[in-house]
């Protein structure tokens, strides 16, 4: 179901001092705290036991029409409820008191159809059966479709410049199929620059991440069947049970994951992790990735300044040395990382494609968090933005919040 938007001005949170009142010097940030938008069905399998879902998609970068921008953090999660899908939206603005605040707030809402209509549109203007989730006028459910959108949308003639939300986007485990993500900063007040940032937990899917200055951290967490990791996390479970207990057809020995098994044989995909800053921006992007899995990877800053003074960093840690075969590894380019670690027979014939780029090697400054706003501060200082990171193991217990740097 949909939850509708009550806000009570005790659960803001201000700045120490909207674009309702412009850039005026009077203003100041304002964001809610979390709400649910929808929580609901989302069948992963149809009646026939094929994948019913093959993708979501989470947040617009550009936006359409003056609206649809999220400009914030996304959150995605893979330790959902079975079966089930929620959203939820962390409004926020710049106005003059909370008064206003809310009334922007009020005008933050959760659009979710399905992306293959074309452009979005107002909802008014959008068929009713693109809709995901949420009930039609006889209280009847609405099934979340494969390929949905979930942006977020003012309900006014245009978005204001200060003004989005974070999305927050919890999925069962079970979900290893395609997750696209986009974002873009809110960095219209310069006294403010709020950076779009991006954090996947538990990620044993494929996700596509386009961002600008924000900061991203991506944590594999591959399903494991009788103890064994499953290096192909879109393979059916059926078909990655019979792969770990495959045999030898000729010979009768044990030979798991064998090229000839379900998995392999058939085709399917390991997962990919693909992060990218578009051009010029300077992002900090990490994914952290399980010691034992098969991977290829690519990390790499591809700003201009690379070439002149400044350098951001690829970074491969946390693995076993001898388990990785680097293809590139130039010391005089120390921001380009390439290669394989644990290729087969060494570990399982599959795993994770990852490919990490940062478009800028920059200074970025940001603010995070309204209580972290100093009117009188003047605009704030940034610091060198567009290391790449691929690990093992650095980012292992903390969560999007502990690692998000705005909570």
């Amino acid at each position: 179901m949909f939850f509708s938007l009550a806000v009570a001005a005790s659960t803001l949170v201000g700045g120490c001092n909207d674009d309702s009142g412009g850039g005026s010097s009077s203003n100041q940030p304002f964001r809610d705290k979390w709400r649910v938008e929808h929580e609901g069905a989302l069948e992963l399998l149809d009646a026939d036991g094929n994948v019913a879902i093959q993708q979501i998609l989470i947040g617009n970068m550009l936006g359409s029409n003056e609206n649809f921008v999220n400009r914030g953090d996304v959150i995605v999660k893979f330790d959902g409820a079975p079966g089930t899908i929620k959203v939820e939206l962390r409004r926020f603005t710049f106005s003059a008191d909370e008064t206003a605040a809310n009334e922007v707030f009020d005008k933050l809402q959760m659009w979710a159809y399905n992306a293959s209509t074309g452009s979005p549109k107002k909802p008014a203007d959008m068929d009713e059966d693109a809709r995901c989730g949420g009930e039609n006028d006889k209280g009847d459910p609405y099934p979340w479709q494969d390929g949905c959108a979930i942006y977020v949308y003012y309900d006014g003639l245009s978005q204001l410049a200060r003004a989005g939300a974070d999305i927050r986007v919890t999925l069962p485990p079970e979900y290893h199929e395609d997750v696209v993500i986009e974002t873009a900063d809110n960095v219209e007040e310069f006294s403010y620059p709020n950076r779009g940032n991006v954090c996947v937990e538990g990620l044993a899917a494929t996700v596509d991440v386009k961002m600008q200055s924000g900061e991203a951290f991506i944590t594999a967490a591959p399903q494991t069947i009788g103890g064994e990791l499953n290096p192909y996390p879109k393979c059916p479970q059926e078909f990655v049970e019979m792969c770990v207990a495959y045999s030898d057809p000729m010979t009768g020995d044990p030979a798991a994951w064998d090229k000839n098994c379900p998995c392999l044989g058939m085709g399917y995909e390991p997962g990919t992790i693909k992060v990218a800053s578009v051009e010029p921006y300077a992002a900090n992007i990490t994914a952290d990735i399980p010691a034992a899995l098969w991977t290829s990877f690519r990390a790499e800053n591809a700003g201009k300044n690379e070439l002149n003074a400044d350098h951001c960093d690829s970074v491969v840690d946390g693995f076993d040395p001898a388990a990785i075969e680097l293809k590139d590894d130039d010391a005089a380019k120390p921001w380009l990382r390439s290669g394989v670690i644990n290729q087969p027979p060494a570990a399982l014939a599959g795993g994770f494609f990852v490919s990490l780029t940062s478009a800028g090697c920059e200074p970025v400054s940001s603010i995070e968090a309204p209580k972290e706003w100093d009117p009188n501060a003047g605009d704030p200082e940034g610091e060198l933005r567009g290391v790449t990171t691929v690990c093992s193991g650095c980012l292992q217990g903390k969560s999007c919040e502990d690692l998000l740097p705005g909570g």
